[in-house]
């Protein structure tokens, strides 16, 4: 059915550097969330009201913000979309971090006045009706949600929206509250038990952790979330790929939305290579990941010291001492600064983020016992910095 609506609706679907194709992606997402929902609010709202079940109603409520939550995706996708102007010169593409809060807000709402009904219904229980019939409408409401789970999954992932994923893991969510619902109901009708009441609580509780969840996630992206290491190892790649590049390191990304970043390296060139000749590639590997990976991409050239016994001595010794910490570590920018009495050893030490500080003296100080064992006259420089990757 997906494959079907997809091959209708969204020419060129396999192009997913073009911001129109992933916009159509969206609006279809939206759409069936929009016309999938509307249909459960219905039949669960009426049923729950056949059968006097506030829970029913309840997770029919829920299915309202979904509706709604899907509803302001397609706005954000139609604005998202927008190009660059002189007051955004970044695009339009964080909308969608602001739709994303706002639907947070919405399932709060939605939850907490769900928690508040139900205490009420636990305080003065109400009757339950039971129809086969109507359990049969509430198993048809399951396919339908699993059915949602599996276009926005697909789609999510596809065009790389956490707003889908997350609602694909709602939609998962709606799926084992309803089933344990009827679970409920038939409880409730074989032992003549009503924990409709409690349902509801759970449910409502439910709601609440979910709207929290999806806002501390893009609170968390507009606070200026690092890049995943998988991503970073990608722009890596493609940049040290060509020849001339001998490493890349200090990668920062800025995030303006799901599909454009603003990503800023160092790429080492070997010192013996004329200026012009770096720069020309330098500009080149730019512009080609750039349009290979969909970013804006700036690079900064770290000449590199070749064939120096010296120095090349050193950084094995530099590897060594940090291989031997369980920590993700690695060092740059090795240079050596001669003196009368001593001779600087300076470079760079990139740590993990979360790197346990009670650890930097320990380091420093392996480090400065192994170089002077080559020469009592080294001085370490170490400038240790926080990697920008999670």
């Amino acid at each position: 059915m997906l494959n079907f609506l997809i091959k209708i609706f969204i020419k060129d679907k396999d192009n997913m550097l073009d911001r129109k194709v992933r916009e159509n992606y969206g609006l279809l997402a939206a759409l069936v969330g929009i016309v999938s929902n509307l249909f459960l609010v219905g039949l669960k709202v009426t049923i729950g009201i056949l059968i006097n079940s506030l829970a029913v109603i309840a997770d029919g409520l829920n299915n309202l913000s979904d509706m709604v939550s899907s509803v302001v995706a397609l706005i954000s996708f139609k604005i998202s979309n927008k190009p660059p102007d002189k007051g955004h010169p970044f695009g339009h593409g964080r909308i969608e971090y602001v739709s994303a809060l706002v639907v947070s807000f919405l399932i709060l709402l939605v939850g907490y006045e769900i928690f508040k009904q139900s205490i009420g219904d636990i305080l003065n229980p109400r009757r339950l009706d039971f129809d086969p019939l109507l359990i049969g409408f509430l198993i048809l409401s399951i396919f339908v949600k699993v059915w949602q789970m599996l276009v926005n999954k697909r789609i999510g992932k596809r065009i790389n929206s956490d707003t889908l994923i997350a609602t694909a893991t709602d939609s998962r969510n709606d799926v084992l509250v309803t089933s344990g619902m009827i679970i409920a109901i038939m409880f409730s009708f074989l032992f003549n038990i009503n924990v409709d009441g409690y349902i509801s609580l759970i449910i409502g509780i439910f709601i609440l952790y979910s709207g929290f969840n999806i806002g501390k996630g893009v609170v968390n992206i507009l606070l200026g979330k690092s890049i995943k290491k998988e991503d970073a190892d990608k722009i890596k790649a493609a940049v040290i790929k060509y020849d001339g590049i001998l490493g890349v390191h200090d990668l920062i990304s800025h995030t303006y939305g799901p599909t454009y970043s603003m990503v800023s390296l160092h790429a080492e060139v070997a010192e013996d290579v004329s200026i012009e000749i770096s720069h020309e590639l330098i500009d080149k590997i730019e512009r080609e990941v750039a349009q290979e990976l969909g970013l804006f991409l700036v690079i900064h050239m770290d000449p590199v010291i070749m064939n120096d016994a010296r120095l090349d001595s050193l950084k094995d010794i530099v590897c060594d001492v940090l291989s031997s910490f369980e920590e993700d570590l690695s060092a740059h920018d090795y240079r050596l600064v001669d003196g009368k009495e001593q001779i600087n050893f300076i470079f760079d030490l990139e740590l993990p983020l979360g790197f346990d500080e009670t650890l930097k003296p320990t380091l420093e100080k392996k480090l400065i016992e192994e170089i002077k064992k080559i020469d009592s006259r080294y001085n370490l420089v170490v400038n240790m910095e926080y990697s920008f990757i999670s």
